[in-house]
């Protein structure tokens, strides 16, 4: 079996040749490549699923509050309040709960880089808000309301967090994920367009259409500066989790009406990847430009300075 690919059009055909299900394939990809059983992998799966959904009880048992004062419990207040314009359950769960990881994260907790730190609430907050709205129900109009789920998970959980792996794996070969080389399309967007990918398919999406999800998601995320104010991974990134979770629903949405990326995925990639060289260095994870260097940014920055 071929393991090596480097485009959805590669990753494709290797499924249809060996007619395999791509999550089967991604797990047997990750045994040869890691040299161990399969079953090893399935278990350190479940083991780094189990890391995301503890993030995400504690980002909404208590509000976070980081030492910068820049991050101050914004999924708890997002929760809890009754004031929503849009009034969805899976819409408010996927805001909360990318809010909350990527809070828990900012405060030192334990999250899984998906694909970084910067961007981890949006792959495992949008399948969580899916799976507690579509799955396993929780208690309607309590988006705060967040029970465990422990190891070992049910097959579909897994294979949407393999889909959204995949993905990754495809833009990190045809243009980057790290903010210092491409901007926070390589954080944020690749994020979305994984998370994209893994609610398309938890939704019975063809693979093909899975794909058009992640272009049309990772295409509206594409430009995106890394700017992050005194050089901490808060502000902008926290609340981007929320609006980019967002833009990968509306991404599925369309994909589930039947609209298509008129661009590949792969072509997308190779824009944001000729997009990320282009972007000026100031706005590329160094906080020298952008949000960075607003009065307001600069006045943050002297205080963790001054408290150094």
């Amino acid at each position: 079996m071929q393991f090596r690919f480097h485009t959805y059009a590669e990753l494709e055909a290797i499924v249809l040749s060996e007619n395999i299900p791509v999550p089967v394939y991604g797990i047997k990809r990750e045994a040869f490549m890691a040299g161990v059983s399969e079953e090893a992998i399935l278990s350190e799966i479940d083991r780094r699923i189990a890391v995301t959904r503890n993030a995400l009880i504690k980002g909404l048992e208590a509000p976070q509050h980081s030492r910068s004062g820049l991050t101050k419990g914004a999924a708890v207040a997002f929760a809890s309040s009754d004031r929503h314009l849009i009034r969805d359950e899976l819409f408010t769960r996927s805001v909360a709960y990318a809010l909350a990881i990527n809070e828990v994260n900012a405060c030192g907790g334990k999250v899984v880089s998906f694909p970084t730190a910067g961007s981890s609430g949006i792959v495992p907050g949008l399948i969580w808000a899916w799976w507690d709205t579509r799955e396993h129900p929780a208690p309607a109009g309590a988006p705060g309301k967040v029970q465990p789920c422990n190891p070992p998970y049910a097959a579909r959980l897994r294979d949407a967090f393999v889909v959204a792996s995949l993905t990754g794996v495809i833009i990190a070969q045809g243009a980057t994920l790290a903010g210092s080389e491409g901007g926070c399309q390589a954080e944020c967007g690749a994020a979305g367009a994984m998370a994209a990918c893994a609610l398309a398919y938890l939704e019975e999406q063809p693979l093909r259409a899975c794909f058009s999800a992640a272009a049309l998601s990772l295409k509206n995320s594409l430009g995106l500066a890394c700017d992050p104010v005194a050089g901490l991974v808060e502000v902008p990134c926290v609340k981007r989790n929320a609006f980019v979770a967002v833009n990968a629903l509306t991404a599925v949405d369309l994909t589930l009406s039947s609209i298509e990326s008129i661009i590949p995925f792969d072509e997308v990639v190779w824009a944001m990847k000729q997009i990320g060289d282009s972007l000026p260095g100031s706005i590329k994870e160094n906080s020298t430009g952008g949000l960075a260097i607003t009065p307001t940014g600069l006045t943050f920055k002297r205080a963790m300075e001054a408290d150094a």
